[in-house]
């Protein structure tokens, strides 16, 4: 027991000292280098399209590709729910937590309709020492994750004021 106590003891010393420090973790010329590394400028989102980026590396060029396409998805997808999300909790609604939960799961739904067949709007790839990296960046219709989205809430929400709660979305 004396045992433990010296190593929690320790571990714990440890991890005051290194969370106290005052080095950044991040050197800011790296920070800067991922904003700007390629298909990066095709990843930001605009009144007409939801996109995301993502790089992914592997020894495999084409699962660096998958890993890096799945990436971009993922984050095109948090960003769509997110959004929906914050629009939600806006709402004036009687039991939020649930509603937030419901709003949640429909939006999950539209995303799993709208990200399926989407495709790459840009692709590079870099090889060093036998590691390919894959850079991608995909977008999808803002009205057509409108539209699928609008019928879900639809079907789920039928006493629900769907076009303010689009233009939440949007703004």
């Amino acid at each position: 027991m004396k045992l433990f106590r010296e190593i929690l003891l320790i571990a714990l010393s440890a991890s005051i000292v290194s969370c106290s420090a005052s080095k950044n973790l991040v050197p800011e010329d790296k920070a800067t280098a991922v904003a700007s590394y390629p298909c990066a400028e095709k990843g930001i989102s605009d009144a007409e399209f939801f996109r995301a980026c993502a790089d992914a590396t592997s020894s495999n060029i084409s699962l660096a590709r998958e890993k890096a396409v799945a990436k971009a998805k993922s984050s095109l997808g948090k960003t769509i729910v997110d959004k929906v999300l914050v629009a939600a909790e806006q709402e004036n609604v009687s039991d939020k937590e649930t509603f937030l939960k419901d709003i949640g799961v429909v939006s999950n739904k539209a995303i799993d309709i709208v990200l399926k067949d989407i495709s790459p709007v840009c692709e590079k790839y870099s090889e060093t020492n036998g590691r390919y990296t894959a850079y991608i960046a995909v977008e999808i219709n803002r009205q057509k994750v409108f539209a699928v989205l609008n019928e879900l809430l639809i079907n789920n929400f039928p006493n629900f004021n769907k076009e303010r709660f689009l233009k939440k979305i949007n703004e």
